[in-house]
């Protein structure tokens, strides 16, 4: 099984030291990266294009390996939007990436989330709740089923299960639009076949966080899930594969390169 991570950060400029080579030996065929570590919360247009930049010069040192989210801050205004389209148009990143700078349901966000309808691509969102310690932007299940039930047409991915698994399901359950990834320190092998069971296995999709967590660890809790072989094959690679196939590079995803 050729598995494709969908989650994961760049560690400075570059990507985490042996990324690349302890990918070759789980099996892990693609990661898909983007660049929020270390930027701030809230950070400025140039910041937020520079670590673009950076990540753009990775995928061109790998560009069978690497596949890039175009990271926005949406309160950076039409600058972000224009610079999201070059992103997307001229240096094939594949998604869009929304961390915390605003929640995914403000108007703010909505211009970003029709341009990415248009390109067909995934959406990433970081969302979480927590008990103490809520950033003041931070989205929950609750503001991506509000984005999801506004946009029928986006594919968005919601990571880490949006940090409380049970009730995060649930929330997102009736948008069929709405995935779900496996990374979170918090997510364990449970969680992951709560995710299954509840959403199927069509709606889960493998992702580590890497560079701040443990790769063979992350794949160990879905293959710990005791999920069948088809449905492990579905999250740990086919669901994505088909999200990257269906948007505007949808080419540059061969059989080759996806093949399990």
């Amino acid at each position: 099984m050729n598995m494709i991570d969908a989650h994961v950060h760049l560690h400075g400029p570059n990507l985490a030291a042996g990324t690349l080579e302890e990918g070759d030996r789980l099996g892990v065929k693609l990661f898909v990266c983007s660049t929020v570590v270390g930027m701030g919360y809230y950070p400025s247009f140039d910041k937020v294009s520079t670590s673009n930049d950076e990540l753009y010069a990775v995928m061109q040192r790998y560009p069978e390996r690497v596949a890039g989210y175009c990271y926005v801050n949406p309160r950076n205004g039409r600058p972000a939007l224009e610079d999201f389209r070059r992103r997307i148009e001229d240096q094939r990143m594949i998604g869009l990436k929304l961390w915390v700078a605003t929640l995914c349901d403000d108007p703010l966000v909505y211009p970003f989330i029709e341009q990415a309808i248009a390109y067909r691509v995934p959406i990433l969102i970081h969302a979480w709740r927590k008990t103490v310690g809520q950033l003041p932007y931070e989205s929950t299940a609750e503001h991506v089923a509000n984005l999801a039930r506004r946009y029928p047409e986006a594919r968005i991915l919601m990571a880490h299960m949006a940090g409380q698994v049970e009730s995060a399901v649930n929330r997102i359950a009736p948008y069929p639009n709405v995935y779900t990834d496996t990374s979170g320190s918090p997510i364990g092998g449970a969680e992951v076949n709560i995710a299954v069971r509840r959403l199927g296995a069509e709606r889960v999709i493998f992702g580590s966080d890497l560079y701040g967590a443990c790769l063979a660890s992350n794949i160990g809790k879905v293959l710990g899930a005791g999920l069948s072989r088809e449905e492990l094959d579905l999250v740990m690679g086919h669901n994505m594969a088909r999200l990257l196939g269906e948007s505007i590079h949808g080419e540059l995803y061969s059989a080759r390169m996806i093949s399990t």
